[in-house]
């Protein structure tokens, strides 16, 4: 395979390829959540990177995903457009205020653990971009946390869910003095769902420019 025509957007379309590859070896192994964090720490941050028009291998033919990409701060991510028609299954968003290296002891800011019965779910009031900051922020910092289906983190049971820390401040000097993060929570198919269309959503952009160019 050569050198891409736009780095940023047809390194997702190859991602897929290693996706639809290396799935069915991960859930005969009972690895699909590994798997998901694998694909994901490169197919949401490279092209996030690359599309920042200030990063200094920005290129003018990246302009259109960088616009794309910063209209996900004017959507919800309940509705945003990789979806495709579709929406997110079981997801939630918590603030955790306390305990927040203790996912058993976990309080929210009702005073609640994040999956005790009527806890705060923030999610459907979150920009499809602020949704994928916590997601990057977690993957780049390890702030990952396997749970099974109660929401527990018991060493030797079957993953069920995929929790991710970040910061819930964003200057360094909040964050040095804050102990409150934002948590979001899905199921490890689900997550795995959401990086495949994340990834075709980025990617059709490359087949559309390179149409263009063949026009």
């Amino acid at each position: 395979m050569g050198i891409p025509h736009r780095l940023a957007a047809e390194y997702p379309t190859r991602c897929l390829q290693l996706l639809a590859a290396a799935e069915p070896q991960a859930r005969e192994r009972n690895l699909v959540g590994s798997f998901a964090l694998l694909v994901a720490a490169s197919v949401l941050t490279i092209p996030f990177e690359r599309a920042r028009a200030k990063h200094f291998l920005h290129r003018e033919r990246d302009d259109r995903m960088t616009v794309m990409i910063s209209e996900l701060n004017k959507v919800m991510f309940v509705d945003a457009p990789f979806w495709n028609g579709a929406k997110p299954v079981g997801w939630r968003q918590s603030h955790i205020v306390q305990n927040f290296d203790a996912p058993d002891d976990w309080v929210g800011r009702d005073g609640k653990h994040p999956f005790a019965n009527g806890a705060q779910d923030f999610l459907s009031d979150k920009t499809a971009a602020s949704v994928l900051r916590v997601l990057r922020n977690a993957l780049s910092h390890g702030n990952i946390v396997y749970l099974n289906e109660a929401g527990q983190e018991r060493e030797g049971d079957p993953l069920h869910y995929l929790a991710f820390l970040s910061r819930y401040e964003e200057g360094e000097e909040q964050q040095e003095r804050s102990e409150t993060y934002r948590l979001i929570v899905a199921t490890e198919d689900e997550f795995l769902r959401f990086i495949r269309l994340w990834a075709e959503w980025i990617a059709q952009k490359a087949i559309d420019d390179k149409a263009m160019v063949a026009a």
